[in-house]
């Protein structure tokens, strides 16, 4: 009898860290995308399969906003255990982009932070799903089982361009950044890697969009 997948949320122990970062061909190839989307399916797949206790966060710090919207940038940071992280460097997606040259030499560092310092939860956004085909069908779905009447509402929200759209397969995960403070309490993450709106995992990253402000000031 196979063991049952994670699907619900796990703790993250935030003890350790792992950068992903494009080598420059990469960048001119135009290939960051297939990087991206390797390695967020591995994390998925290391959270299904990993202890509940022991959950990999994922923060997208270059994520920015273009004119259609936000794009997830070209560099993503892991943070775990160094055992969550280690095993997630031995997954299919992580030891193809390895062989292929495609990554900076990716290496587990100690997460150093301090309880108080600026930070950035990754949330999770259900609301934009509910515009979505895969939610449309699945709702339609519970509608029929209970034998309720289903219609589309006419009513839509407007495109909420804070929020990245990521693909897998053919769910559809959107997710936003919050800033906020780190703090000490346990980060509870979902099998994505992300946090939800009601209990915020603040993860010591500072996006470049809050830098550049910064700077700018």
């Amino acid at each position: 009898m196979s063991t049952p997948l994670n699907n619900e949320k796990g703790r993250c122990q935030r003890s350790a860290r792992l950068v992903i970062k494009p080598v420059r061909a990469v960048l001119e190839l135009g290939a960051v995308q297939d990087v991206i989307k390797l390695v967020l399916h591995a994390t998925h797949h290391a959270n299904r399969h990993g202890s509940l206790d022991d959950f990999v966060a994922v923060a997208l710090p270059t994520m920015q906003q273009k004119h259609h919207g936000m794009v997830p940038g070209h560099e993503i940071e892991l943070f775990g255990s160094d055992t969550a992280l280690s095993a997630f460097l031995t997954l299919d997606g992580p030891q193809r982009l390895v062989r292929r040259n495609m990554l900076v030499s990716p290496e587990i560092e100690e997460a150093y932070f301090d309880s108080g310092v600026q930070g950035t939860a990754y949330v999770r956004d259900r609301a934009c799903e509910k515009n979505t085909a895969g939610w449309l069908r699945r709702a339609k779905a519970r509608a029929e089982r209970r034998g309720k009447p289903w219609h589309v509402s006419s009513k839509s929200r407007p495109l909420d361009k804070s929020v990245l759209a990521l693909h897998y397969d053919k769910k559809v995960v959107h997710v936003k950044q919050v800033p906020g403070y780190v703090g000490d309490d346990p980060l509870m993450v979902s099998t994505y890697g992300f946090s939800s709106s009601v209990a915020g995992a603040v993860l010591p990253v500072v996006p470049e969009l809050a830098l550049e402000f910064d700077h700018a000031i």
